[in-house]
C-alpha cells in the first residue's frame, strides 16, 4: 500500500513537471512582473531602433535617461541609440537572467550592452512566492546565487537561508506553484500592463518623481515603502549621513590592490564573454547609492576590463549624488539627480566609445 502511494506521488509529480516546463515553454521569461513585461514588449518590437541596452535594477531604471545620454553622443559624431531594460529590485543573479533574455531578442544592431555591479545575490523577502520572483527563477539563476553566497562575509545562517530561498524558489517555478491565475491573466488580459513604464521619451526611463503621482507598482508594499522611505529622507533621517560615510569609507580604503570577490567577477565575465562571442560590447556600470557595500562592490568593478568601465559612484568625484537636494530617498536620485547623473555618465562614455571603436 505504501509502495502504490509512493509510485503514485511520484507519477503525478512527474505529469505536473512535464506539464508546467510545456506550459513554461509558451511564456517569455519576464512574464510575472509587469513593468519588465510593458518594457521588453515595447523593446522587442522596436529593438532595430536601438543599439545600445541598460541592464540593472533601479539605480538603473530610475536613473540613467537614454534621452541625454543619446542627445551628447550624437553630438559628437556617434551612432548610439539606447533602450533602458532596468526594473526595480533587479540584482547580479537577475540581470544574468535578463542578458540572457536580451540575446533572444533579433536585434542585428546591438553593439553595447551596460551591466550593472551594484548588487550580491541578496533581496527583498516580500517578494518570495509572487509570480514576479517564481516565474524568472532557472537552475542557472540558483546556482548563480549558490556559487557567490559561500564567498560572502555575512553570517552563514543568514547565506544559509538566502540559499535555501533561492532552491525553493526554482522548485516553486519547476510547478508553475502559485503562478497559474498570473499565467492565465498575461495570456488572455493585457489590460493590467501599464504603458507608462516605458517612460515618456519611449526610451525605458521613468524617474521615481514620476512614480510618486503615479503608484501603480506590481504590490502595493513597494508603494508603500516608497512613500515610507521618501518621507524619510526628506526629515533628514541620520541614516542619510551613516550610508555617506560608509560610501566615503569604502572609497578612501578599496585601491586597486584590494582583493576583489573572485566569484562576482567571474560572473560578470561570464557576461562579458557571452555578448563578446555575439560581437557586442558589455561596459560595466558602478552607480551611485547602491544598497550594496562598496567594500564588496568596488573591488570587483575594478577588476573588469580597462577601456570597459564607468564609475559614477565616489562621493569625493561625486558629492552631488549624494545630496538631499539630488536625492529622491536614500537610495535614489530624483529626476534632478538622474538629469546630472545621465550628463556625466555621457561625458565619460563618448570617449570611451571613441576608445573602443579605434581598437576595433
Amino acid at each position: 500500500m505504501l509502495k502504490k502511494t509512493v509510485i503514485n506521488i511520484v507519477v503525478i509529480g512527474l505529469v505536473l513537471l512535464v506539464t508546467s516546463n510545456i506550459v513554461r515553454y509558451f511564456m517569455p521569461f519576464y512574464w510575472g512582473d509587469s513593468t519588465q513585461t510593458t518594457k521588453y514588449e515595447y523593446y522587442k518590437k522596436h529593438a532595430e531602433d536601438f543599439n545600445a541596452v541598460y541592464l540593472g535594477g533601479s539605480l538603473e531604471y530610475r536613473h540613467i535617461n537614454p534621452h541625454i545620454i543619446d542627445s551628447v553622443a550624437q553630438k559628437n559624431g556617434i551612432d548610439f541609440r539606447s533602450f533602458n531594460l532596468g526594473v526595480d529590485g533587479h540584482g547580479i543573479i537577475q540581470q544574468m537572467n535578463d542578458l540572457e533574455g536580451l540575446l533572444k531578442i533579433r536585434n542585428p544592431r546591438l553593439k553595447y550592452v551596460f551591466f550593472s555591479i551594484s548588487s550580491e545575490p541578496y533581496f527583498f523577502k516580500a517578494n518570495l512566492h509572487t509570480p514576479k520572483w517564481v516565474s524568472w527563477q532557472t537552475a542557472n539563476a540558483s546556482y548563480n546565487a549558490l556559487s557567490i553566497l559561500p564567498s560572502l562575509e555575512d553570517p552563514w545562517k543568514y547565506r544559509a537561508r538566502m540559499g535555501a530561498f533561492w532552491i525553493s524558489s526554482w522548485i516553486e517555478n519547476l510547478f508553475n506553484i502559485g503562478t497559474v491565475p498570473d499565467m492565465l491573466k498575461y495570456g488572455f488580459d493585457k489590460t493590467y500592463l501599464d504603458s507608462s513604464y516605458v517612460g515618456k521619451n519611449h526610451d525605458g526611463f521613468y524617474p521615481y518623481d514620476y512614480e510618486e503621482s503615479h503608484l501603480f507598482m506590481e504590490y502595493k508594499w513597494e508603494d508603500t515603502l516608497l512613500l515610507e522611505s521618501r518621507h524619510r529622507f526628506e526629515k533628514g533621517d541620520p541614516y542619510t549621513d551613516t550610508l555617506n560615510k560608509n560610501v566615503l569609507d569604502a572609497f578612501t580604503k578599496v585601491d586597486s590592490s584590494t582583493k576583489a570577490n573572485q566569484a562576482m567577477v567571474d560572473l560578470c565575465m561570464k557576461a562579458y564573454k557571452q555578448c563578446a562571442k555575439r560581437g557586442i560590447q558589455v561596459i560595466f556600470m558602478l552607480p551611485p547609492k547602491a544598497r550594496t557595500t562598496y567594500n564588496l562592490l568596488l573591488p570587483v568593478f575594478n577588476a573588469m576590463p580597462e577601456g570597459t568601465k564607468i564609475e559614477l559612484a565616489d562621493i569625493r568625484k561625486y558629492p552631488k549624488f549624494y545630496a538631499i537636494e539630488y536625492g529622491y530617498n536614500f537610495h535614489h536620485l530624483n529626476d534632478k539627480g538622474a538629469t546630472i547623473l545621465s550628463q556625466e555618465f555621457a561625458k565619460q562614455l563618448v570617449p570611451l566609445i571613441k576608445n573602443l571603436e579605434l581598437a576595433d
